[in-house]
């Protein structure tokens, strides 16, 4: 009879070889036995996968093409996961040293994902906090445990019961946003938790991030132009201008809420607004040329 895992984790690994020896360290520090099975989808050209395959022969290694992206990386290692739980995460971030118990004691409610909190790693650039900023200031600490309506992927887990009944969702990328909707549309629960920690390490230059958020912009804006009628894409290509300085000031107020971080958000705001703008033309090229055939 084959043995199912408790839990699986999906690392997403593009171009993180200053952080993947340490993510990997991490969790298979905390595997035990066979409760748990690491998977790491890459698809890098700076040697990443070379790093897995030599210093961590127990960990399974998947290759993709050069072009897919993060969710297109989750989606693939989720397919091939065998947990009764599938967390996923990418190898830019290091979970804290108590991240697979914090997470599997969190998954024992009805909920049928957790997502937890996302720190910047120290020391950190300008650019490495406009990341930050940019992705993960809502997940940023302090803050409560409660239902939400979004958790990050990068930082999250789902009960397989579940996530399988809208696996005609994610079948051809883990976008977490479509993901999300899907399962609140059934009535469950996203549950945010502040003990579920991991942090993020250097993972993109100014141009390498700018690309990255163009192409999830016209991702997300060609995805939810499929599920809303023409005068309603209308209208988001009329208000698309806007997006970035709503961006900017829910992030400005996340970061001034919680009284940490400010003097980094600051001195980030040159690239931040760059991102920013990249998202936001992206997002509007997606409107604009529609759902995908």
């Amino acid at each position: 009879m084959t043995h199912i895992p408790r839990m699986s984790v999906v690392v997403a690994s593009h171009n993180a070889r200053a952080s993947i020896r340490e993510c990997l360290s991490v969790l298979v520090g905390q595997r035990q036995h066979d409760d748990v099975e690491i998977l790491v989808v890459d698809n890098s050209h700076d040697g990443s996968a070379e790093i897995v395959k030599d210093d961590f022969p127990d960990v399974r290694v998947m290759m993709a093409p050069p072009s897919a992206l993060i969710p297109e990386l989750w989606g693939l290692g989720m397919r091939e996961s065998r947990g009764s739980i599938i967390a996923i995460t990418t190898a830019h971030f290091v979970p804290a040293a108590d991240w697979v118990d914090a997470m599997l004691e969190a998954q024992e409610g009805a909920a049928a994902a957790v997502g937890g909190a996302i720190e910047n790693a120290q020391p950190a650039s300008p650019v490495d906090w406009a990341v930050y900023f940019c992705r993960y200031s809502q997940y940023m600490l302090p803050f409560g445990r409660g239902s939400v309506r979004e958790i990050a992927g990068d930082n999250a887990s789902y009960k397989r019961t579940h996530i399988e009944h809208c696996r005609h969702v994610w079948w051809n990328g883990f976008w977490e946003l479509a993901v999300h909707a899907e399962l609140r549309k059934t009535g469950l629960q996203l549950l945010l938790v502040p003990s579920v920690v991991v942090f993020h390490h250097r993972s993109f230059g100014v141009r390498s991030f700018m690309t990255q958020r163009f192409r999830h912009g016209m991702q997300f804006g060609r995805q939810r132009a499929l599920w809303v009628r023409w005068h309603q894409r209308a209208l988001y290509i009329a208000l698309s201008p806007a997006i970035p300085v709503v961006f900017l000031v829910r992030i400005a107020r996340q970061v001034f809420g919680k009284r940490r971080n400010r003097a980094k958000f600051v001195l980030s705001l040159p690239p931040l607004v760059l991102f920013l703008l990249a998202w936001s033309c992206g997002e509007l090229l997606g409107y604009v040329r529609g759902p995908e055939a």
